[in-house]
């Protein structure tokens, strides 16, 4: 009996070992011709690369076995590995590299793994290209205590960090909608939306069904998740599971037949992003340079081997080694590899340089990216550009926002490079070029050699438009999906504010962080109106003061989703507890204060009768009749938002920006304000205390549009004070009588 007990113990301890799998490739080309030499895990990060914050990562969250998948590239990871620290004989940690070439999707990939059988247990799925300070370990902890109780069915729980939309990290092809269970945080729907998307169709079956729900739109994909051993073989069953979203969707779709579960967790309080494309590159590596990642930080990661990183003020970071010449200037937010050589009057800010660079004199650099062995001579400008390891940039080249130099490019001199531009050491070659000439076919071998040069000529005459001496090529980015054009491919290539986004630091104080945050929620809840140019200090002639700087900040993607769904709950004959949930609901997919929900429903009221017959916003007599039967069908729904003079004020103001913005109903404020008033929405007190208020400091902008809507108001509020006024004398008098 005894050999038995042993064995079962083995197996045990075995099945405690956590296991982790890597994909290690990124099955698209957001880095255009940058990942055609080296795969993107490869690709440098603040001097590290990419696969190395990921391997970290996993050990420090007690990882005790790794699968690497290589795919592109494959030989140039398994190297990588080869020479890691993790092949040392007291590594905590064995990586071992899964070779697969003919794997074009994270599919593809899972299904390698499961006929290899390599996973035992709950593992981690995660992409090769993570920077995290995350314990991960904890996250495996929940999904085994969830398998081993009450949801022993759930096979994936999915990893999200907190990101508002317009955060600098989160990008439009990221932007997802999400509906948790609140007390289980099992996912309900799950849904990729496009930066233009209005409306989400929900199953109305999950709004009903389930009391308690959250829902999300202010998360960002870690692109972390914890897998149930089944994981793999769901893959292989499914081979139409292309990619990590599909088998969610899936799931989610399968539930009742299959009765797997998907759930979240989220991350409040740590780090964890994927590098996707050059958006999130630029954005990562601030986030490493200004500390968010510790302790994954120039100083303390990026010292190894030897090297010897010095951390200064202001986030410069400086290796040993360094050579700066006498007046040179590294501002802010500056790494500088080993052996790199700065000359006089050059000026740097916020920009990662790598090893053995040579910088000359008069230079400026600018929110730039120069990997090892780059060489930028004299009186050169770069501002918002990628450098790949060997590109020299001749004297007098000026770099516009966005341009991409590849390996061993050589632009110069006395150029300029257009923005935006990707240049490559090489010709671009179509992959699909048919130049098999086997028939032999004399006339068509002529051909071919007359277009054979025609294209050298071509070539030439490109190269020398970079430069006299220049060994450069344009890269024309491919179209990687059926879903996208070039130009969406193009623009991810770079993020839409990487050099002008003023962004945290860690040496800041504290009132100026709250400025940048206040304003940067600005941004994501819109302005006045989104698709103006007014700036907010340009006084309106007709007003007196300048709207976009004093009325209250208002979503137009949520006003406009507000409106559809009042119509749709009046046409379908929604009942209004059904009707707040939903309104609930875009509040928190929209991620507006509740302020703004009770400012936006009565505008929403009467832009629904307008609406219903497909009229515009006018100050049409039919229109104010729809509006005075819609306040007094939705009285009690109003009432629910509106229940309060603090309530009160805030939809007063929410009419007076309703007014401003449409010019015809300025003089119809009063008879709006009144049909509130009538439907007992609006109270005389609240009204009154509205109209006599003093708040604002005089001459302020919001003290002119305060004065502004007060004349508008008056008559209503000259009304109201009679009606007082005959009120108190018809009291006085039956007094009298008795």
């Amino acid at each position: 009996m005894a050999p038995k007990g042993k064995g079962r113990n083995e197996d045990l301890k075995q099945e405690d070992v956590l296991q982790a799998v890597v994909i290690a490739d990124s099955f698209n080309v957001r880095f255009g011709p940058v990942t055609r030499d080296k795969p993107r895990a490869l690709l440098p990060l603040v001097n590290v690369p990419l696969l190395d914050y990921t391997l970290e990562a996993l050990a420090t969250s007690g990882v005790q076995e790794v699968f690497v998948v290589c795919c592109h590239l494959g030989d140039q990871v398994r190297g990588h590995i080869r020479q890691s620290k993790w092949q040392d004989c007291g590594s905590p940690m064995a990586v071992t590299a899964v070779m697969s070439d003919s794997c074009l999707s994270m599919g593809d990939a899972l299904r390698e793994i499961d006929s290899k059988a390599l996973i035992r247990t709950d593992f981690i799925l995660i992409m090769g290209d993570i920077v995290a300070n995350m314990d991960i370990g904890q996250v495996v902890k929940e999904h085994k205590a969830r398998t081993q109780g009450k949801d022993k069915s759930s096979v994936m729980t999915l990893v999200f960090r907190v990101a508002q939309p317009g955060h600098r990290a989160r990008t439009k092809e990221e932007n997802m909608f999400l509906i948790e269970q609140g007390d289980t945080g099992r996912l309900l729907y799950f849904k990729k939306t496009k930066d233009d998307s209005r409306k989400i169709a929900v199953p109305m079956d999950i709004l009903m069904e389930h009391d308690d729900i959250i829902v999300h739109n202010d998360l960002m994909d870690c692109h972390i998740s914890v897998c149930s051993p089944s994981v793999p073989t769901l893959f292989t069953d499914n081979f139409d599971y292309q990619t990590r979203d599909d088998f969610v969707k899936g799931i989610l779709i399968d539930e009742e037949i299959m009765g797997n579960k998907i759930h979240i967790n989220i991350v409040r309080d740590k780090f964890a992003a994927r590098v996707s494309n050059m958006q999130t590159y630029d954005a990562i590596s601030k986030d490493v340079i200004c500390r968010w990642t510790l302790p994954y930080v120039p100083d303390i990661y990026g010292s190894g081997s030897g090297e010897r990183v010095k951390y200064g003020p202001h986030n410069v970071y400086c290796s040993k080694d360094v050579t700066l010449a006498r007046g040179c200037e590294l501002k802010r937010d500056v790494v500088v590899g080993s052996g790199t050589r700065v000359g006089s009057g050059t000026d740097i800010s916020r920009c990662v340089i790598g090893k053995n660079c040579h910088i000359g004199d008069n230079v400026t650099l600018h929110n730039s990216y120069l990997w090892d062995n780059v060489r930028v001579e004299d009186n050169c400008e770069v501002d918002t550009a990628l450098l790949c390891s060997g590109v020299s940039v001749l004297s007098n080249v000026v770099l516009k926002r966005g341009v991409i130099l590849a390996w061993n490019v050589v632009v110069g001199p006395n150029v300029t490079i257009a923005q935006g531009t990707q240049l490559m050491s090489e010709p671009q070659r179509d992959e699909f070029d048919d130049n098999d000439l086997s028939f032999g076919d004399d006339d068509a071998q002529q051909l071919q050699s007359v277009k054979e040069k025609q294209g050298e000529n071509e070539e030439e005459t490109e190269a020398e438009s970079y430069g006299a001496q220049s060994k450069a090529f344009l890269f024309k980015p491919y179209v990687d999906s059926d879903d996208e054009d070039e130009a969406a491919v193009i623009e991810c290539q770079w993020g839409k504010s990487a050099s002008d986004s003023e962004e945290r630091n860690s040496y800041e104080s504290e009132s100026e962080s709250e400025e940048e945050e206040e304003d940067s929620e600005g941004e994501a809840m819109g302005d006045f109106d989104a698709d103006s140019e007014e700036e907010e200090d340009v006084v309106d002639s007709a007003l007196g003061f300048s709207p976009k700087a004093c009325m209250m900040r208002r979503n137009t993607d949520f006003y406009q989703e507000l409106v559809d769904t009042i119509v749709r709950g009046h046409t379908e004959k929604i009942t209004d507890d059904n009707l707040i949930l939903e309104i609930n609901s875009l509040k928190h997919a929209y991620t507006v204060p509740i302020d703004e929900v009770i400012a936006s429903l009565p505008c929403a009221m009467f832009e629904m009768g307008a609406s219903l017959n497909n009229a515009k916003v006018t100050a049409d007599s039919k229109l104010f009749v729809l509006f005075k039967k819609n306040v007094e069908r939705y009285a009690p729904l109003l009432s629910k938002y509106i229940k309060n003079a603090e309530t009160q004020l805030v939809a007063i103001n929410g009419l007076g920006d309703f007014v401003i913005r449409n010019s015809e109903l300025r003089p119809k404020l009063p008879q709006l304000i009144n049909f509130l008033y009538d439907a007992d929405v609006l109270s005389e007190g609240s009204i009154l205390s509205w109209f006599n208020s003093n708040r604002f400091q005089p001459g302020s902008n919001d003290a002119l549009r305060h004065e502004f809507l007060k004349k508008l108001v008056q008559p209503l509020v000259k009304w109201l004070q009679e009606a007082e006024e005959e009120s108190s004398e018809e009291d006085d008098d039956d007094d009298d009588d008795e």
